[in-house]
């Protein structure tokens, strides 16, 4: 009997470069790798998640999810003039982006994906038997939006355009000046735009980042969610919304695929529109914007490395350059105790590059910083 072999969509998919990292470290080891927030979950959403369990009967949603809260996320994109029609409550914002790039893209198309970005962007635009392309956000530039750079890789094939802001593995956000950019050059394209927004309540500037729809309207389609803001990652609550005609299509996949989300998170979720939950948010990115201060002032006084500063989410870009390619770097560092995700895991402009994370407090960020200077301590290479 033959041995199995996946079929051809899936292979040569393997496990994300960030877990096999996770996978092979050491007992004791300090996680400066995933992105995940290491804050409670604020007290309104678990007190109201103990009350549903309690006092309701948690059947099935509808597929979509509840109207209730899909009008909340209607709500948050007024520029949009959504209806809860047109929002899909998901198990997390990854299954939002499945649902998204499964529901629009077809054997041939392009997929233009930033480099670096998420590493599930180009593997799931090839399960969907879609071909990944890239624009480079240049690390000469601290990955900031070239759009000259842009408008060169568009092509006719072009079928989805993927936008992501604030950045995962970079942590930048595009201006309104770099969005207004990028909805002029995809002016007439046909393209969609995946606005994937995840980390869009989680900034350090005065204001909350901009959404690429709101200078491009048409064939928008967001990815968002309360994993990072509303530290949910376990709850598995996102949405899809945008578009009615993708909408509507992928509905019918996540059905199929899922049911609905979770029923209890979706009630609990309810309580992150209030009073008490925007204070929650404050207080993260205060949180946040004190550990990234910390780390990237560590960084630069103990060990002389650059780290981009970033603007939003919980990550930094630390030019480890000189000390090896990044997958070398970081295998170092697994073997002192402390988790790092090379950049060259996030596309070609990452090589060179540490993704670490702050999702840590301030003593295990020192300490995880003393041993990277205990594995980087020999003379860097080429001085």
């Amino acid at each position: 009997m033959s041995e199995f072999e996946p079929p051809r969509r899936l292979r040569g998919i393997q496990k994300s470069v960030i877990r096999q990292v996770f996978d092979r470290a050491l007992p004791g080891s300090i996680n400066l790798g995933l992105g995940e927030p290491d804050l409670p979950t604020p007290d309104v959403i678990r007190r109201e998640a103990a009350r549903v369990v309690v006092e309701e009967q948690n059947g099935y949603t509808t597929h979509a999810g509840l109207a209730g809260l899909r009008g909340r996320v209607a709500e948050d994109y007024p520029h949009l003039r959504l209806t809860p029609e047109q929002v899909i409550v998901t198990a997390g914002s990854q299954e939002a982006l499945y649902l998204a790039l499964l529901t629009l893209v077809e054997e041939g198309d392009e997929v233009l994906i930033p480099d670096p970005g998420f590493v599930a962007y180009p593997t799931i635009v090839r399960m969907a038997g879609g071909t990944p392309t890239f624009y480079r956000m240049p690390a000469a530039g601290d990955f900031a939006f070239d759009a000259a750079e842009f408008r060169r890789r568009l092509t006719p094939r072009t079928k989805v355009v993927v936008c992501v802001s604030p950045s995962n593995p970079t942590g930048r956000v595009l201006s309104r000046a770099e969005l207004a950019a990028m909805a002029e050059a995809l002016s007439g394209t046909g393209a969609y735009v995946l606005s994937d927004e995840i980390y869009r309540d989680l900034y350090y500037g005065d204001e909350r980042p901009a959404s690429v729809s709101e200078y491009r309207a048409e064939r928008a389609v967001i990815i968002g969610g309360l994993s990072k803001s509303m530290s949910m990652t376990g709850w598995r609550l996102g949405w899809l919304c945008g578009d009615a005609g993708v909408v509507r299509s992928a509905l019918v996949l996540h059905g199929y695929t899922t049911t609905c989300a979770s029923t209890v998170s979706q009630k609990a979720a309810l309580a992150a529109w209030t009073e008490e939950a925007a204070a929650a948010r404050e207080s993260f990115r205060r949180t946040f914007r004190e550990r990234r201060d910390h780390l990237v002032g560590l960084l630069a006084r103990e060990l002389g490395l650059r780290a981009v500063v970033p603007d939003g989410a919980f990550y930094t870009m630390v030019d480890v350059s000189a000390h090896g390619d990044s997958m070398s770097v970081a295998e170092r560092l697994l073997g002192h105790r402390v988790i790092t995700v090379p950049g060259a895991a996030f596309g070609a402009e990452g090589e060179g590059f540490l993704r670490v994370s702050f999702c840590a407090d301030l003593p295990v960020i020192t300490e995880g910083v003393r041993r990277m200077k205990e594995a980087l301590g020999g003379t860097p290479r080429g001085d």
